[in-house]
C-alpha cells in the first residue's frame, strides 16, 4: 500500500516536472532578448555589515563602471559595522563624489536589519532606477549600463538579474564550492525558464533593479519588514500581486559574481533560510509555492522509494535526468556556464535532494540566522 502511494506521489511528480521542464526549454528556445538605450538615473543602494574584507573589491568594481558618473550615485548603508567597513568606505567616498556612506545604528529595534538598512538608502536616494547587489559581490563594468538597458519599456517595474558563485578554478575548487556553483546555476535555469514563459518565479537581491515609482507603490518593505528576510523575492511577489511587470536580464554584461559560501553549515543557513521564504510564497505567489512543493515532494518520494522498490526508483531517475540535462543544454547558454560542468551532474543530483530534505524542515521551523538575527514567529503577512 504504501509503495503504492509512493509511486502515486512519483508518477504525479513525473508529469509535473515534464510539463514544466517542456515549457521552459520551449520557452528559452524562444527567447527574444529586448533592450532599451535610453539612460535614467540610477542609486545603487547597498546594505554591509563586518564587510571589510570584500567592500574594496565591491567598490573597486563600482567606480569602473561604464556609466556616466553623473547619472548614478552609490549608497552603502553599513549597519553598525564592528570591523573597518565605515572607514574603507569613507576612504572612497572622499575619492568619489558619488559614494556615500550611510550610518544605520538602529539593528537593534527592528527585525529585519538587512530591509531596514535599504530602507534608510533608498530613502535618501535620487535616482530613478534602485540597484542593488549584496557587499560580498564583484560587478562587471558593465552592470549598471545593461540592468538600465533592461527597462525596456514604461511597463517594466523590476529587473532580475543573475548572480554566479565566484570560482576562477573549477579544478581546485572543493566539492562544497563546485556543489554551490553547480546548485545556483541549476536553480537559475529553472529561473530563467520561468521569465521566459513570461512568469518569473523569484530573483535576488545579489543583482536586481526596480523603479523608485514601483516600490512606492507598493509602500517599500511596509508589508514585509516584520519578515527578517526576503527583501528581494518577497518584494517582487508584492510587486508581481500589484499587477507589475518583471523581466529577467539576460545580457551577460549584467552578470554579478558572488563570494563562495565558507562551510557546509553556512550552506545549510542559507539554504534553510532559502526554504523559509518559499512558505511566505504560499500567500503572495500560490503557483510558484505549489510547484516547489511538487518538486520537494517528487524528490522526495523518489529518495523513499530506493528502499522500497530500485526498479522503479531507477526509472524514477532515468526521467528526471532527462528532463534536467535537457533543460541544462539550454539554460547554461545563457548563464555562460561551460557546458563541461554538466559532468558534475551525477554528483549533484544525489547531493541535491538530501541537501533539500535536511533544509526545508529547518527553515520552516526557523532554524536558521540571518544578518547576525534570528526570525521571530510570524504567523501572517501584514497587509496595507
Amino acid at each position: 500500500m504504501f509503495v503504492n502511494i509512493v509511486l502515486s506521489i512519483l508518477i504525479i511528480g513525473c508529469v509535473i516536472y515534464l510539463v514544466l521542464g517542456y515549457f521552459f526549454i520551449s520557452s528559452l528556445m524562444k527567447l527574444k532578448i529586448r533592450k532599451s538605450y535610453e539612460k535614467k538615473t540610477v542609486s545603487v543602494c547597498i546594505a554591509a555589515r563586518n564587510e571589510s574584507k570584500n567592500l574594496r573589491k565591491l567598490l573597486t568594481s563600482l567606480v569602473n563602471q561604464t556609466y556616466p558618473t553623473d547619472l548614478f550615485e552609490v549608497i552603502i548603508a553599513d549597519d553598525l559595522s564592528e570591523d573597518n567597513s565605515r572607514k574603507i568606505i569613507r576612504e572612497y567616498s572622499s575619492r568619489y563624489s558619488y559614494i556615500k556612506l550611510l550610518e544605520v545604528n538602529n539593528r537593534a529595534e527592528v527585525i529585519s536589519p538587512k530591509k531596514n538598512a535599504l530602507s534608510n538608502a533608498i530613502s535618501i536616494s535620487k535616482g530613478e532606477i534602485i540597484l542593488t547587489t549584496d557587499a560580498d559581490c564583484i560587478v562587471p563594468p558593465t552592470w549598471i549600463e545593461s540592468m538600465v538597458s533592461a527597462f525596456y519599456d514604461k511597463d517594466v517595474s523590476l529587473v532580475a538579474g543573475y548572480s554566479e558563485i565566484d570560482l576562477p578554478d573549477w579544478h581546485k575548487a572543493s566539492l562544497l564550492h563546485k556543489f554551490e556553483y553547480y546548485d545556483f546555476a541549476a536553480l537559475y535555469s529553472a529561473v530563467i525558464g520561468s521569465y521566459a514563459l513570461g512568469e518569473g518565479y523569484t530573483c535576488i537581491g545579489q543583482n536586481l533593479a526596480y523603479t523608485r515609482e514601483a516600490f512606492d507603490k507598493v509602500g517599500g518593505f511596509e508589508q514585509i519588514k516584520h519578515l527578517i528576510s526576503g527583501d528581494d523575492v518577497n518584494l517582487m511577489q508584492i510587486m508581481k500581486k500589484a499587477g507589475l511587470k518583471n523581466v529577467f536580464n539576460f545580457d551577460k554584461a549584467s552578470f554579478v559574481k558572488t563570494a563562495r559560501i565558507v562551510g557546509w553549515k553556512q550552506l545549510l543557513n542559507q539554504r534553510s533560510r532559502w526554504a523559509w521564504n518559499v512558505k511566505w510564497q504560499a500567500i503572495l505567489r500560490p503557483f510558484f509555492f505549489w510547484s516547489i512543493t511538487a518538486v520537494m515532494v517528487y524528490y522526495t518520494a523518489g529518495f523513499v522509494l530506493f528502499f522500497l522498490n530500485w526498479k522503479y526508483a531507477l526509472i524514477q531517475v532515468a526521467v528526471r535526468t532527462f528532463i534536467e540535462i535537457s533543460l541544462f543544454l539550454v539554460s547554461f547558454k545563457y548563464l555562460n556556464v561551460k557546458r563541461s560542468r554538466l559532468l558534475f551532474y551525477p554528483i549533484w543530483a544525489i547531493m541535491m535532494p538530501l541537501l533539500y530534505i535536511i533544509t526545508v524542515p529547518m527553515g520552516y521551523l526557523n532554524l536558521f540566522e540571518w544578518y547576525g538575527k534570528k526570525p521571530n514567529k510570524v504567523t501572517r503577512l501584514k497587509r496595507t
